[in-house]
């Protein structure tokens, strides 16, 4: 065990006593759905610096692509520390829950029955 992940592990397991596994749980569930959203944002960050990279890599301006290079290197270093910290609430929650593999929950959609049964009606008439 690494010691960020006991280091985690420490702090959610200070309020361990009688009744306390949900909170427990809900904690490192939390963790986890934290930094797995710190990742997907500091990748979108990085997708959109590349774009800017290429852009200025197009239009010719050197000075701006060798900046902006330097701000991936930092921002891929971010990403490794991110990645660190998620894989390291991964197992927490892992063992918080006996093994139990966190995974992010799919968004959930309201979409009203009618709607969907005109979208379902849609679909059949162009198959």
């Amino acid at each position: 065990m690494t010691k960020l992940v006991e280091l985690k592990l420490q702090t959610i397991q200070y309020h361990n006593g009688d009744n306390m596994e949900y909170l427990m749980t809900s904690m490192a569930r939390d963790a986890c759905y934290t930094s797995y959203n710190s990742l997907l944002y500091k990748k979108k960050q990085m997708a959109d610096t590349i774009t800017d990279f290429e852009t200025a890599v197009t239009e010719g301006r050197d000075m701006r692509a060798e900046a902006i290079t330097r701000k991936l290197d930092n921002m891929e270093i971010e990403l490794e520390h991110l990645a660190e910290r998620h894989d390291a609430d991964c197992q927490v929650y892992a063992i918080i829950t006996d093994g139990q593999a966190w995974t992010p929950e799919r968004k959930q959609r309201n979409v009203k029955s009618s709607l969907a049964k005109k979208v379902a009606e849609l679909k059949k008439r162009v198959a």
